[in-house]
């Protein structure tokens, strides 16, 4: 499987709040429809 698309790490945190960077990439990339076969658990 190929990934054109990688959300940032899980480490990455924003306003205190551990995983958001990652979770609105995820959120972006699905509206945008770019998520393709990235399984997000």
């Amino acid at each position: 499987m190929s990934l054109d698309w990688k959300p940032r790490h899980r480490d990455i945190i924003i306003g205190d709040i551990p995983w958001l960077a990652r979770i609105a990439d995820k959120a972006n990339a699905k509206l945008q429809g770019i998520i393709g076969d990235y399984i997000y658990p």
